[in-house]
């Protein structure tokens, strides 16, 4: 079944390498890899070449018997960091990866047509890298129930692919969690997104609650069908409209606790045990096959 994971936050807070991390998730059940480029591992593919990186990347795993279905750039705005952006593309399509999910640029004073405007030049020159590897660039929601913005919902997201005249390779990524935070219904997005969306990021939350008054504590990162996300119609809607793409598990259990409350952000109590994690993982994983099963999404082949 085509479930990956992302490196959520809490591994890389044990003080493990990637490829340390690598044998845990495949410990936990996974074979395939949501891989992300972010700041916190810019290090890692800034200062080499391309090719040196995908290199020691692609040792540590097939050492560890995991393959990469998708790369998530985040934590860069493209209107002042593009050429992370780029790079980080690159990198992908060095290692071979087919598909990236890449940020849209945000602008508090922008007005609409010049949010477009600056998207639709930075989306058409990152289509040129995009090119060169053959990688499908994926735009998402953005935005929260606090600071609602542009690509905030799907007909946004169909506008700004309609103004670069839908290109091949551009695609929309689907995250499940954040548009639960944005108090969103994401059965009825699904439906006028339709085959335009390429991968389905899964997670859960309480949604736009009142209680999640700071962004950090919204998306709790909980494993589908723990929160408040209609799952059910979810999955009927990717059903009905016959989607056949990736599913990516991005969750940041077991930091749910932390995220209630920054007075428990030294509590000892804040770092579960590894072994913990592991099986929190290992248990998630289950409940996505058996979600994807009930729904006859046991055979993904994208």
């Amino acid at each position: 079944m085509n479930i990956s994971t992302a490196i959520s936050p809490i591994w890389r807070e044990y003080g493990l390498s990637e490829a340390e991390i690598f044998l845990k998730l495949r410990g936990c059940g996974f074979e395939r890899l949501d891989y992300d480029f972010c700041p916190s591992n810019a290090s890692s593919w800034l200062n080499a070449s391309a090719g040196e990186w995908a290199k020691r990347m692609l040792g540590a795993l097939e050492s560890a018997g995991i393959r990469v279905n998708l790369a998530h750039i985040s934590g860069f705005d493209p209107f002042t960091q593009e050429a992370l952006v780029t790079r980080a593309v690159t990198c992908a399509g060095a290692l071979g990866i087919p598909n990236a999910v890449i940020p849209l640029g945000y602008t508090r004073n922008n007005t609409r047509q010049e949010y477009e405007a600056r998207n639709s030049a930075y989306l058409r020159r990152l289509l040129h890298t995009a090119e060169e590897f053959n990688i499908t660039l994926l735009i998402q929601h953005s935005g929260s129930w606090l600071e609602p913005h542009y690509t905030h919902h799907a007909i946004e997201l169909e506008r700004m692919m309609e103004k670069l005249d839908k290109p091949p390779l551009l695609k929309v990524s689907l995250n499940v969690g954040h548009m639960g935070v944005a108090d969103i219904k994401p059965h009825a997005e699904i439906r006028l997104l339709g085959s335009d969306i390429k991968s389905v990021d899964l997670s859960d939350n309480f949604g736009g609650m009142p209680l999640a008054v700071h962004p950090e504590r919204e998306n709790l990162g909980l494993a589908p069908m723990m929160g408040y996300i209609d799952y059910d119609r979810v999955m009927q809607a990717l059903k009905d409209t016959g989607y056949s793409g990736f599913f990516n598990l991005r969750m940041d259990m077991p930091r749910a606790f932390d995220k209630q409350s920054f007075h428990h952000r030294d509590s000892p109590l804040a770092l579960m045990p590894a072994g913990i994690t592991g099986r929190l993982h290992a248990w998630s994983l289950h409940i996505a096959e058996h979600m994807l099963k009930t729904y006859g999404f046991s055979e993904v082949s994208a």
